[in-house]
């Protein structure tokens, strides 16, 4: 209707007119108004533009009950909760002495004040209320930003300010909050995440609700209430940053209070990786326990330098069936078989020594490069286990188990863990540069995670999974091909095809089960 801006008898019954020739032939099965001025509207007009079609009015203050000469059946009173919000002022503020309240020269801001004068005579003697003329805007800013800190503001709706300026809602309010010394609180939900800090607001969600059931039963032919008054349309409210910059102490309000823009702990916000990395640290550091206690023991019975050694030597070998333990039951999650991380292992370890690593890296390389995948453990089954192509959403969380790998692995003083660090993070970067999470290019890529990409890819090709079937090794080999100096490193490719027999060797000495593709 506009009425806030046009209001006068012309423009009403202009309106009146258009809609009586717009609904003359398909009038509406009822209708729901939403303030003041469209009850008035349809009290003076509804019966001749939609005779016998039910109305309720919601969200009317100082309601009555409808004229009985009227088609409005209910009327849902919007009725503020201001002694609530003034009451848990005072619990935030135990020290408030002046509460100025702020509103405009409107008809229901003017019935509003009334309504606060009347439970004046309950607010303790020890505050004021102080309720100020219509100013303009400038005027109000002047008069918020000057206050001290035994004030607070309680501010009505505007829309319209002493100077006849109108403003759509929420304008005044986000206005005043950034000049504001004291905090402003409200009773309406529309005028949250201004930056005001809240109050007892009216849910405009539950009068809405409520006249949408209303009409429903009258549809049906039930009865309902003429004037309807619910308290439970009242929510303490409180926007966290809010209270937190004027030093409010939350657990001063209500148990019930809600709170908005309530930051997030680090524990929740990162929850998908941290359970699984304090699952796997918990399993490592049991696991190097109990190994170091053996450990201990040995050494007190053998006091002795080449039992020491050989001990030394069990270790490294322990955290080597650790990494690929680990490896093995990510797998196993992915509904993969522990025969595939051997593979990669040995097939990695094999290029790795026809590019002439030394044997300390090549051993790095072997035992790292099974952890490659360890991040889908903080990937959804739902996912992981999908049968079939995965959206592009579903496909960015999967993208994610890079990090998650990385997040894990990351810290470690162990050579070992940093270069399954490596892999795990990078092992998805493509030698032009095209993958993922970095996009790194050519030497820039781990030569580590380089390799171990392109044993797992043949590998995983070559191998049945949930979403497709395995590969020919012809066409296997002849992807590889395709993808030189694309995905792959041209260098490890040239080797890789130049020892076709020897890599088909290998993976089936680690094979599974024997499948007749695998050999095609």
């Amino acid at each position: 209707m506009d009425s806030k801006n046009f209001s006068d008898k012309s423009y009403l019954s202009s309106l009146a007119l258009m809609y009586a020739n717009k609904y003359a032939y398909e009038p509406p099965d009822g209708i729901i108004t939403t303030d003041y001025n469209a009850l008035r509207f349809m009290e003076t007009y509804g019966a001749d533009i939609f005779p016998d079609v039910p109305v309720v009015a919601s969200s009317v203050n100082n309601a009555k009950k409808p004229s009985p000469h009227s088609n409005i059946r209910s009327i849902i009173a919007e009725r503020a909760d201001h002694l609530g919000t003034i009451s848990q002022a005072i619990q935030m503020r135990p020290n408030l002495r002046t509460l100025h309240i702020i509103g405009d020269n409107s008809p229901a801001c003017n019935s509003l004040m009334q309504e606060i004068k009347k439970i004046a005579d309950v607010i303790p003697p020890s505050v004021t209320l102080n309720f100020t003329p219509a100013l303009t805007l400038e005027e109000m800013k002047f008069f918020v930003s000057t206050r001290r800190k035994n004030e607070m503001i309680y501010l009505l709706p505007h829309f319209k300010t002493s100077d006849n300026t109108f403003y759509t809602q929420g304008d005044i309010e986000k206005e005043l909050a950034e000049v504001s010394t004291v905090p402003i609180l409200v009773s309406w939900s529309f005028q949250l995440e201004t930056g005001v800090v809240g109050g007892r607001v009216l849910s405009a969600y539950n009068l809405g609700r409520q006249a949408a059931f209303s009409l429903i039963r009258l549809l049906e032919g039930q009865p309902v209430i003429p004037l309807q008054v619910d308290a439970n349309i009242h929510k303490s409210v409180y926007d966290y940053p809010r209270l937190v910059s004027y030093d409010i102490d939350p657990d001063t309000l209500p148990k019930e209070a809600s709170f908005i823009n309530r930051p997030e702990s680090f524990f929740i916000q990162h929850y998908k990786v941290i359970v699984p990395s304090i699952v796997i640290i918990t399993i490592l550091s049991l696991i190097l326990f109990l190994t170091y206690n053996n450990l201990q023991k040995e050494i007190i019975l053998r006091q002795n330098k080449e039992r020491i050694i050989v001990l030394d030597k069990e270790l490294i070998e322990t955290q080597k069936v650790i990494v690929s333990t680990l490896g093995e039951v990510i797998e196993a999650r992915s509904q993969e078989t522990g025969g595939h991380v051997q593979r990669v292992a040995k097939i990695s370890r094999f290029l790795g020594e026809h590019i002439g690593m030394k044997e300390k890296d090549l051993d790095l390389l072997e035992t790292a490069s099974p952890m490659h995948d360890v991040g889908k453990i903080g990937i959804p089954e739902a996912i992981l286990h999908k049968p079939g192509k995965l959206t592009v959403e579903e496909f960015e969380i999967i993208k994610t188990h890079t990090s998650i790998g990385r997040d894990i692995l990351d810290g470690s003083s162990k050579e070992l863990l940093n270069v399954a660090c490596e892999i795990a993070y990078q092992h998805h970067e493509r030698w032009d540069g095209k993958g993922y999470p970095n996009g790194l290019k050519e030497n820039d890529i781990s030569i580590f995670a380089r390799i171990t990409m392109l044993a797992d890819v043949y590998d995983a090709l070559c191998s049945k999974r949930c979403y497709k079937e395995a590969w020919p090794q012809h066409r296997v080999f002849s992807y590889i091909k395709s993808e030189r100096a694309k995905a792959f490193d041209p260098q490890l490719v040239d080797i890789f095809l130049s020892h076709e027999q020897d890599i088909r060797n290998i993976r089936e000495q680690y094979s599974d089960i024997k499948d007749p593709l695998t050999t095609a």
